[in-house]
């Protein structure tokens, strides 16, 4: 009994150690923890870094404050005789840090009347230093000031806040409860001090902390909002794009795809085989007499002509068969994994239905068709469509409205 009796005087003093550390036990790992929350998104939107970095400093000055107020560790480095000095000189720089947060969330207009605010607590902590530099203890001398100067600036800023979160600032209605919580907190700190309304002196602002997560929060929402924006924008703006690159690839009047669409589309295709194999075919289309029906019947007879020949052999392909308009009344069609046979019999076939489906001012239009087929490794895109272009030119050759597939298989007219 007597033994802990003896202990007495030695357990109030820690229990008095502990009730005054509390606040700062619970409010020191949350600002480690919302400081590790906004390093990690700091540098992900540079939109929010101003207001990400503001709170960053804010919370930086918070939890030095903490830790200089801390008991326990004036406990474990007693010999040092700054920790009050600097308590009290970070005490007098949270606030400045505080409304700095303010000032990066509120729109341009109205920081002015903010940035005034900041101003005047600086003035205050200004003169506390200058005070205590000339050995006049500055620091508490000017604490009344600084606890009587709380509640209006704080409640101007609050108003400043509240009209710009009415009007949709969604990180000035955030901000009002860390505002209002550590405003209040921060009076009734300074009573405490003056008046002793705690068995122990301790400050309980520090537990305002915990009302940034509100922030926090709201900045990562909106930082996801403005993710999910630019990336809707990216998407629209690759589809823009290739809705430009098609647009620029296809011919106006016949819909198809164009030179130089067509000399793309060959490259690739030839990469294409030479990697796996596959054979490609390439039919070239010419349009009989094409010049008459400009002379006879007028060019927007000619033009009539070539959309209705693309209309009809656009219809008989997949994707598969990009169809291309070489140039005046010359198409081609690429065909992958056709070979020499089969491509023949595609090439008659068009060469039919366009006969049968297309008539112009009481004309049938017809059209002659020449057929190559890639040769393997030692083969080029220039010799594929050469020899596609001479066996156009032996139908034409033969009298027009026929099929010639390139030489050595033969000057004869595939019919199939």
């Amino acid at each position: 009994m007597g033994r802990m009796m003896e202990m007495g005087p030695a357990f109030e003093q820690v229990a008095e150690i502990f009730f005054y550390d509390l606040p700062y036990v619970f409010a020191l790992p949350v600002s480690f923890l919302l400081l590790a929350i906004l390093l990690v998104y700091v540098s992900r939107d540079t939109a929010l870094r101003g207001i990400y970095c503001a709170i960053i400093q804010f919370l930086v000055t918070f939890m030095l404050w903490i830790t200089m107020n801390s008991h326990i560790i004036h406990a474990a480095l007693k010999d040092w005789a700054e920790w009050g000095w600097l308590a009290l000189l970070f005490l007098y720089l949270v606030p400045i840090s505080a409304n700095y947060v303010v000032y990066a969330a509120l729109e341009q207009e109205r920081r002015r009347g903010v940035f005034w605010v900041i101003g005047l607590y600086g003035l205050c902590f200004v003169l506390a230093t200058a005070g205590e530099a000339l050995g006049w203890r500055g620091y508490d001398a000017m604490l009344t000031v600084y606890y009587g100067l709380l509640p209006p600036l704080e409640i101007y800023t609050f108003w400043q806040l509240w009209r710009s979160a009415r009007q949709g600032n969604r990180r000035s209605r955030a901000l009002l409860l860390p505002l209002v919580l550590l405003t209040v907190l921060g009076v009734f700190d300074g009573f405490n001090l003056a008046f002793g309304f705690t068995a122990v002196p301790t400050f309980f602002m520090p537990l305002g902390v915990f009302s940034f997560f509100v922030v926090v929060l709201q900045l990562q929402q909106e930082q996801l909002l403005r993710e999910h924006q630019l990336e809707d924008q990216t998407v629209h703006l690759q589809y823009q794009a290739a809705l430009a690159r098609e647009r620029a690839e296809l011919d106006v009047l016949t819909g198809c795809r164009n030179r130089m669409s067509f000399e793309m589309a060959l490259r690739e295709g030839i990469t294409d085989v030479r990697q796996t194999g596959r054979p490609l075919a390439c039919l070239m289309f010419d349009i009989d007499h094409f010049k008459r029906y400009n002379d006879t019947f007028g060019h927007e007879a000619g033009d009539m002509v070539l959309k209705e020949f693309s209309a009809v052999v656009r219809q008989m392909l997949d994707k598969t068969k990009p169809f291309f308009r070489w140039g005046g009344e010359e198409f081609v069609i690429l065909c992958a994994g056709l070979d020499l046979d089969e491509a023949a019999v595609l090439g008659n076939t068009v060469r039919r239905s366009v006969a049968e489906r297309v008539n112009i001012c009481g004309q049938h239009v017809t059209v002659s068709v020449g057929v190559s087929i890639w040769h393997g490794a030692f083969d080029t895109a220039e010799h594929l469509f050469h020899r596609a272009d001479e066996a156009l030119y032996a139908a034409k050759d033969a009298g027009r409205n026929c099929l010639r597939v390139e030489e050595p298989a033969g000057q004869a007219e595939v019919e199939l």
